[in-house]
């Protein structure tokens, strides 16, 4: 399936929180995700499908030369097509054209499929937070140099 690639505005909100909804166990709230949009120090990128509709999206917060990815969610059925790997990569171009020289984020230590995304975009495990999703739910932190 075909699907472009371009920044969030406004008018994708509700269908972000839809994406959230789908996979997340707790999404991002409206003011969130608006937040995502409108800060300048934030970066929110959308996939969508020839429709118009989004099926997944990508966002990150940055100061200076250093980056946070917050959030990557694909809607389910678009899942291991490509989507969240050409975000990803997306993403980390226009963080490398604002300066950014280092990227980190979090991931919980059973997604494995996030895991093997961020393993083969060149992200490494520096770290882990025990129970930092819940009993037995741990934070993997992963960096990778631009």
């Amino acid at each position: 399936m075909e699907y472009k690639t371009g920044f969030a505005s406004l008018n994708d909100v509700d269908q972000l929180m839809k994406i959230e909804a789908s996979g997340i166990s707790h999404p991002w709230t409206r003011d969130s995700i608006e937040a995502l949009i409108n800060d300048e120090n934030k970066i929110a990128l959308v996939s969508y499908i020839a429709d118009g509709s989004a099926i997944g999206y990508i966002g990150a917060s940055y100061v200076l030369d250093e980056a946070e990815i917050g959030n990557v969610c694909v809607l389910p059925e678009h899942r291991g097509k490509g989507v969240g790997k050409s975000l990803l990569n997306a993403l980390i171009d226009e963080l490398k054209s604002r300066g950014v020289t280092v990227v980190f984020l979090e991931v919980e230590s059973d997604n494995s499929n996030a895991v093997a995304l961020y393993e083969k975009a060149g992200f490494t495990k520096y770290n882990s937070r025990k129970d930092y999703y819940g009993a037995g739910r741990d934070a993997m932190l992963y960096r990778r140099s631009l």
